[in-house]
């Protein structure tokens, strides 16, 4: 079994085309397992999926703080497996059978897929070409490439880190700590919608500078007020 967790705010636009996704490019539909957790959504995130066999849960407590979803799905999760989805993020075909396969090795403890965007043009295919790099070398993947663990492996570590920006860049950096994590080649592909929204290069030099706090340590959590204040989307 393989536990989805898609935290949301405010994702109506995007959360049922995901969910749809998810579902049909699985080869074994029946051993997947979703859950979404609201952080409190003021648009109809929610009511876009009743009709459709997913778990769901409004925590308006939890909202800027994705760890709090984040570890709480996985506390309400039953899969082996656990995944970190983002609720605008498009999975390759037969991602599941992919991550199975990978961790058939006993030394890997989790993963992440390949980085693309859904909609590339030159600029955004530089972003690709960086990120690409950088997580080859430092093997820290985040929330838009899909990370994917053993439950036993969160346990050990003890959950997501409580930190409120770059979750799953912590949540790998604690892992490699304990175990080896591989990357799939298969493509995601996510919304560009940060960079369409705000401005290319404003987020591409807030991103830069998050990438350099965190790789010589300083702490990111001081940004994360002004992030979610301008992303009110998980």
């Amino acid at each position: 079994m393989i536990s989805i967790i898609i935290p949301t705010l405010n994702e109506e636009e995007y959360l049922r085309k995901t969910i749809e996704h998810t579902l049909s490019c699985a080869e074994k539909k029946e051993d997947l397992e979703i859950i979404v957790i609201d952080a409190g959504s003021t648009d109809s995130t929610l009511e876009s999926i009743e009709a459709m066999r997913v778990k769901t849960f409004s925590l308006p407590e939890f909202v800027f703080k994705k760890f709090l979803s984040m570890n709480f799905g996985a506390q309400q999760s039953s899969g082996e497996i656990i995944m970190f989805l983002d609720a605008d993020t498009f999975l390759p075909e037969g991602f599941d059978q992919k991550i199975r396969k990978v961790l058939q090795n006993q030394k890997v403890y989790g993963g992440a897929f390949e980085f693309s965007f859904l909609k590339p043009d030159w600029k955004l295919s530089i972003i690709t070409f960086i990120n690409r790099i950088r997580y080859r070398f430092g093997r820290v993947y985040y929330g838009d490439q899909a990370v994917f663990l053993r439950r036993s492996a969160l346990e050990e570590i003890g959950g997501v880190p409580e930190n409120p920006l770059m979750e799953t860049a912590y949540l790998c950096k604690r892992l490699r700590r304990v175990g080896k994590l591989s990357l799939i080649k298969s493509s995601i592909k996510t919304s560009p919608r940060r960079f369409n929204e705000h401005g290319f290069f404003k987020i591409a030099w807030f991103d830069l500078n998050m990438f350099i706090r965190f790789n010589l340590g300083f702490p990111v959590s001081p940004y994360a007020e002004k992030y979610w204040s301008k992303n009110l989307k998980t």
